[in-house]
């Protein structure tokens, strides 16, 4: 499973809903608006079901959710 392609087919579906049409791994979500904090909140949801993580309050900062890259490399250091 491409995780990175995961991450960008939930947040263009669920998140972005057609504020941008194609997203990038290194898209910065937070400033191009396709991630607030009620998204932040979605998208820790849909990781923790979907990788069988755990997603600990210190956790979400801008660095974990900024782009699809590091959302990944969050998802991979907590595996």
């Amino acid at each position: 499973m491409d995780t990175n392609q995961v991450l960008i087919n939930y947040v263009q579906t669920e998140l972005a809903k057609g504020r941008k049409s194609e997203i990038k791994p290194d898209d910065d979500l937070l400033s191009e608006g396709i991630l607030d904090s009620l998204g932040i909140l979605q998208l820790v949801s849909f990781l923790e079901e979907t990788f069988d993580i755990e997603v600990d309050d210190e956790d979400v900062v801008l660095e974990n959710f900024m782009t699809i890259s590091a959302i990944n490399d969050f998802i991979q250091s907590k595996k």
